[in-house]
């Protein structure tokens, strides 16, 4: 049992050996103030941790840290467009890159005077719906999923976050049973090929879903192709579909919403400079 906050501090950094120093201070300021609701001010004094505080196991927390199991399962929760979202190994958890996505679709969106229907497809965890939900009153969302264990996600946080955020099964490359338009189309779908496993860090190799991570390395644009088809259907000639992508593919899912006969397409980039979002509009 810890009595002062640095000594906790300490002992986290000291033992958890996965990670850079950096990230691991992180860590331990994530994890003490969830679990104790310190700050970094109360480590910097080192406050009192009063003996009837619960406090977990942190030497299993730190094994787990140890075995590359990202904190946000540890934790159970992560931010996200400023709001705290449920995640579990059924879901992706929520990048700052995607909060990018869901900013451009705001400030586009932001100054509409009539409702705008949006549907997020894959929605996994619901934080681009909810978000968009949340800050966009005047919308109606939907979020759209082929797994039922990130539907039972995405409407956990739906209510925990006050949403109404209509959540769906639904199978973009099979299902054909939708009869409807929407304004806005929005899609994170899977888009790291297989042989770019060799690059990525073991916490997400090991912990995230592959069926939200992967596509197989002879079809890349297999979800791109098949959401440029629903579009062409279901999405309103004014409309507009945001698309996250694989930074390498930026040109050719662009080429590919071009071809299925977007009049404007452009390719955004993030904050790391990397080719991130495809805004692909109907009308020019």
């Amino acid at each position: 049992m810890f009595t002062s906050a640095k000594s906790l501090f300490d002992y986290i950094v000291q033992n958890v050996t996965a990670y850079s120093s950096k990230e691991t201070k992180a860590m331990a300021f994530m994890l003490l103030e969830h679990y104790l609701r310190l700050r970094s001010v109360d480590v910097m004094v080192d406050k009192p941790i009063s003996a009837d505080e619960s406090q977990p196991n942190w030497d299993k927390i730190i094994e787990r840290l140890n075995q590359s199991e990202p904190i946000q399962h540890i934790i159970g929760s992560t931010f996200f467009c400023g709001l705290e979202f449920k995640v579990s190994p059924s879901v992706l958890i929520p990048r700052p890159e995607t909060e990018e996505l869901v900013r451009l679709i705001v400030k586009d969106c932001f100054w509409e005077e009539n409702p705008v229907k949006i549907v997020d497809i894959g929605t996994g965890s619901g934080c681009i719906a909810i978000a968009l939900d949340r800050f966009m009153s005047f919308a109606k969302v939907w979020g759209w999923d082929v797994s039922d264990e990130a539907l039972t996600v995405a409407r956990e946080n739906a209510h925990r976050l006050l949403s109404e955020v209509t959540f769906e099964k639904y199978d973009i490359l099979k299902d054909t049973s939708f009869d409807g338009q929407f304004d806005v189309v929005v899609s994170n779908p899977p888009y790291i090929t297989y042989a770019e496993q060799t690059s990525m860090q073991p916490n997400v190799l090991r912990f995230e879903p592959h069926l939200a991570l992967f596509v197989e390395d002879e079809d890349p644009l297999l979800f791109y192709r098949a959401i440029a088809d629903f579009c062409t259907k279901h999405l309103k000639t004014d409309g507009t579909c945001y698309l996250e992508i694989n930074e390498l593919f930026g040109d050719v899912v662009k080429q590919l919403f071009l071809e299925k006969g977007f009049k404007k397409v452009e390719v955004i980039q993030d904050m790391y400079g990397k080719d991130r979002i495809v805004k692909a509009q109907l009308s020019a």
